[in-house]
């Protein structure tokens, strides 16, 4: 089968020059301009400057016209009687945004109405030999959505954010692109992967799929299922192997759908496994068909979601990989960048690393996002990292038209068989959110049965039947949160029960500690803003706007209390800051600290608490945001606050309303912690010692262990204000340590620490040595625009032991260059 890709350069006009002009002159004196495909209208009018940054200033409104006009693409490719010979022509079509028509010289070749499904199209009546000319025409996706408003018999409704396009949950594309709580409203056009044109002789694939079982000891049963769509009866040649195991020989098919089937005795097999459980083993599998070769990656392994009864009205939420129970440690992915050119496989790769280095094992791929490109789960493969995988609706409530029934079951249809093969994919989510919106709106509060029966024939009947159907072997989850298959509990409001997403920290303004007033089973959604670093600020704000009430940087805020609860914060537990850069770092420190309260005291619930997933792992802009990690790709504080709490062992400590302070050891290894000495100090901020504890005890594997209880006060005469609690465990493989207020931080005795650094080369980067003549807490060390990581970063220093840290650089530097970016901030409010 000859295959021609009709990427490249295209060629881009205003389908109405006259329309747009009012935004933009320039098409009516020049007809087109390029545009390079896989890739979006926006960043080729950006690439000839005739639209601004839309992430700097306040430029995403000055933007808003292009996602409201029609555009079309154009190129022109030759074909040769040689490829018009070899077989019938069809082009193919994926990641197409949104609502295009297919024009091949000037007649339609079809029509795509779903930026998740692939299109394919026969073009045998429409090629000519030598050139050819295709036409890629974009109807507006908004005014399509407002179109659909218009026919509605009663409104559907959906979350609007303070920028956005309306009625996005009327069409089936990036449910973020028309604006959220922490994005730009940016209605992308575009398509995203290759265009091809397959000339086929024979046939085509349009599925492979896989299904593994062990057999015995560390044997396997593979089947492997393939939809071969031939173009006429024939004998196919086939080969396929799979770890070793060798098939060949003809099969007969028949014009149209075929199901090729291949069974494979698979031996000494090592399975696949999270990160921090094991290795993540992959086997290559091949398949030649004909004139068509294939091949994917597979892993061996079982994976069950348990919900377990416990006899008091409780459900568990645990995902089992190979038999071993695994506490899903991670955080929620969003799309790379709200312009889709900018993905890249680089990209995802460092996103998905930085998970590791945190010891993450687990991210959720959140439903206002898109079924990623093959780059992402490709990496979740290799790198161990579990997917908790919504599907693409979130926020909202949506039509239950047959007509729109009927786009999503294509949509998936296309999607389970693309990507159930990924031994990186743990469960199946209906949806982000939208069995709690039935709850959110006045419409669906006057007539919750009309929106109930909506949400069933859209989540149930059309999402739920198909994923079964064609990934049987997967959990289906309905919705996230929910309590699980056919429990409509709710809980938005019950931690017993599933899943939950618990946002009264953040949304209502309760205190950190209202963390310890649940005991939730999992937790996929919860979650504490912060600023970006200064050099992130920059590249979005003028010097005269660097103020956080600035015009800009409240636009680059999305939240509409963003601002304010961060700020009322700061009064709330910490002395307020004196200067711009100490309010941005006193932001990362505080959503450290909101991250590490929640995580720490849920996972000493283990086995109650089975998972935490923190809301939000990156970010689709430069924002004000939740996430962890910037649109830069800089680790922010909780980044490193989580490689410290997400290790796999770990001392805990928290205090309780009376003071009391309770102290556990996490081992989530699948081996026991032996010869394990766990030291407590009570300090004074002076770096006094006031008193000490030991206890030498063994920890077994899985497992939360409470060490002891103890009343600070009573016990040693220790002043909350004047004392601090630093908990070690030392064993002959482990050394962890933590650190404890006994009061909030702005009522605490801090003494200058007198910070010293001194910077030297080292083998990755730079080395910076920290050390101090009194204790120092919430040290943070930031390179400004350097590209790197830190080895450690935001943590706690004695003076009897100083901190050498590595900066890992990413880029050619000299010493001098790296010391004159590095600051060093701490809590007592000094920087170096």
């Amino acid at each position: 089968m000859k295959t021609l890709k009709i990427n490249g350069q295209w060629r881009l006009r205003p389908k109405d020059s006259g329309a747009i002009a009012p935004f933009c002159k320039y098409f009516l004196t020049t007809e087109s301009i390029p545009c390079t495909l896989p890739g979006d209208i926006h960043s080729a009018l950006l690439e000839q400057q005739l639209i601004m940054d839309p992430y700097y200033g306040t430029n995403e409104l000055d933007v808003q016209w292009v996602g409201k006009h029609d555009w079309i693409l154009s190129k022109v490719f030759p074909v040769t009687r040689e490829q018009m010979e070899s077989g019938m022509p069809v082009l193919t079509l994926t990641m197409a945004d949104t609502i295009i028509t297919v024009m091949v010289n000037q007649k339609v070749a079809g029509t795509c109405d779903n930026q998740f499904r692939r299109f394919r199209f026969d073009l045998s009546s429409l090629l000519q030999e030598g050139d050819n000319t295709i036409e890629l025409h974009f109807s507006s996706a908004e005014n399509a959505a407002i179109a659909e408003a218009a026919k509605l018999a009663y409104p559907i409704p959906y979350s609007v954010y303070p920028v956005s396009a309306k009625h996005r949950n009327l069409i089936r594309k990036t449910q973020s692109h028309s604006g959220w709580d922490w994005g730009p409203c940016i209605m992308s056009f575009g398509v995203y992967e290759n265009i091809t044109l397959d000339f086929i002789n024979e046939g085509i694939v349009e599925s492979i799929v896989t299904d593994t079982k062990p057999s015995s000891n560390k044997n396997w049963e593979a089947t492997v299922e393939v939809i071969y769509n031939a173009s006429k009866a024939l004998m196919l040649n086939c080969k396929a192997s799979l770890a070793k195991s060798v098939q060949k020989g003809e099969v007969q098919v028949m014009r149209g759908l075929n199901k090729l089937t291949f069974h494979f005795e698979c031996k000494d097999i090592e399975q696949w496994w999270p990160c921090g459980e094991g290795k993540p083993t992959l086997y290559e599998l091949t398949l030649n068909l004909g004139e068509q070769t294939f091949s994917k990656r597979i892993g061996f392994r079982t994976l069950t979601v348990n919900t377990p009864e416990d006899g008091q009205g409780g459900k568990g939420m645990v995902f089992c990989v190979n038999g071993r129970d695994v506490f899903a440690k991670g955080a929620n992915w969003i799309p790379l960048d709200a312009l889709v050119s900018r993905f890249s496989k680089q990209r995802y790769d460092q996103l998905l690393q930085d998970c590791v280095e945190a010891n993450m094992n687990m991210v959720r791929l959140w439903g206002g996002g898109l079924y990623e490109m093959d780059a992402f789960y490709d990496a979740c493969d290799e790198k161990g990292i579990m997917i908790w995988h919504d599907c693409m609706f979130s926020c909202s409530l949506y039509p239950s038209s047959p007509a729109f029934l009927a786009n999503v079951e294509a949509e998936l249809r296309y999607q389970i068989p693309r990507l159930r093969d990924h031994a990186s994919i743990a469960l199946w989510c209906g949806n982000n959110e939208d069995l709690g919106a039935i709850s959110w709106y006045e419409e669906t509060k006057n007539n919750p049965v009309r929106y109930i029966i909506d949400y069933d024939r859209l989540n149930e009947g059309t999402v739920g039947r198909i994923i079964r159907e064609l990934d049987p072997n997967r959990t289906w989850w309905p919705s996230s949160p929910s309590a699980g298959i056919d429990d409509f509990s709710d809980n938005w409001h019950d931690d017993s029960r599933g899943d939950m997403h618990f946002w009264s920290v953040w949304h209502e303004g309760k205190p950190f500690e209202a963390y310890y007033s649940i005991k939730p089973r999992f937790v996929s959604e919860f979650g504490y803003q912060s600023f970006p670093s200064l050099s992130t600020v920059k590249l979005y704000t003028p010097d005269e706007q660097l103020n956080l009430t600035s015009p800009v940087m409240e636009h680059h805020q999305k939240n509409d209390r963003g601002n304010s609860i961060i700020i009322e914060n700061f009064s709330r537990y910490f002395r307020f800051p004196n200067s711009l850069e100490h309010m941005l770092y006193l932001s990362q420190v505080q959503q450290a600290m909101a991250m590490k309260t929640a995580v720490e005291y849920w996972r000493t619930l283990r086995p109650v608490c089975m998972g935490t997933i923190f809301w939000q792992l990156n970010d689709n802009w430069p924002v004000a945001s939740w996430s962890s990690i910037d649109y830069t790709g800089k680790w922010k504080l909780l980044q490193y606050a989580a490689k410290h709490f997400y290790a796999p062992i770990l001392p805990i400590a928290y205090v309780k309303e009376d003071g009391i302070i309770e102290v556990f050891v996490i081992n989530d290894r699948a081996t026991p912690l032996v010869n394990a000495k766990v030291s407590i100090k009570f300090c004074h901020f002076d770096g006094t010692k006031l008193e000490k504890q030991e206890y030498f005890q063994d920890f077994a594997p899985q497992s939360s262990t409470h060490i002891c209880t103890i009343d600070g006060k009573k016990q040693f005469n220790a002043e909350a204000q004047d004392t601090f609690v630093y908990f070690k465990l030392v064993s002959n493989e482990v050394y962890r340590e933590n650190c404890l207020f006994l009061d909030r931080p702005k009522k605490c005795s801090l003494v200058d620490p007198k910070l010293k650094v001194s910077v030297a080369k080292a083998h990755e980067g730079f080395s910076v040595t920290v050390s101090c003549l009194a204790p120092a807490f919430f040290v943070s060390l930031d390179a400004g625009s350097l590209k790197g990581t830190f080895t450690d970063n935001f943590f706690d220093i004695r003076p009897t032991a100083q901190k050498v840290v590595v900066f890992k650089t990413k880029e050619k530097l000299t010493i001098k260059q790296f010391r004159d970016s590095l600051t060093v901030y701490d809590l007592y409010g000094s920087s170096h």
